[in-house]
């Protein structure tokens, strides 16, 4: 019985080892789901905007207002932008699901744009 126990216990523990990134990065999938419900209302689906807000999409973008690199957009989700309606999510997300989104929302422009 023990035996039996340690082999479903072990078979548990490394299947759910393997569904986790390597180096506690976030998969793709959680960053969909944190953009979809914190960014999704002002950066439209798939970054692609809304009617009422078209200049904040990502996809076709030519220049991002607060810069275009993984550290750029890291650092505007972590602090927002002042003076603007995107908050600052550094404290309510962790450094890996902020870097996550960060490479998701670049990933929406098919072109990296460049910073203005």
């Amino acid at each position: 019985m023990r035996r039996t126990c340690a082999i479903v216990l072990l078979l548990l523990t490394s299947s759910s080892a393997r569904a986790q990134p390597p180096g506690g990065a976030v998969p793709r999938s959680r960053a969909l789901e944190i953009f979809t419900a914190n960014c999704q209302p002002c950066h439209g689906p798939n970054g692609k905007g809304t009617p009422a807000l078209k200049d904040l999409a990502f996809v076709g973008r030519t220049s991002w207002k607060h810069g275009a690199t993984q550290a750029d957009v890291v650092k505007t989700i972590t602090n927002g932008a002042p003076g603007t309606a995107m908050l600052p999510f550094g404290g309510r997300l962790t450094k890996a699901e902020i870097s996550a989104l960060a490479y998701l929302v670049r990933s929406f422009s098919k072109t990296q744009p460049k910073s203005k």
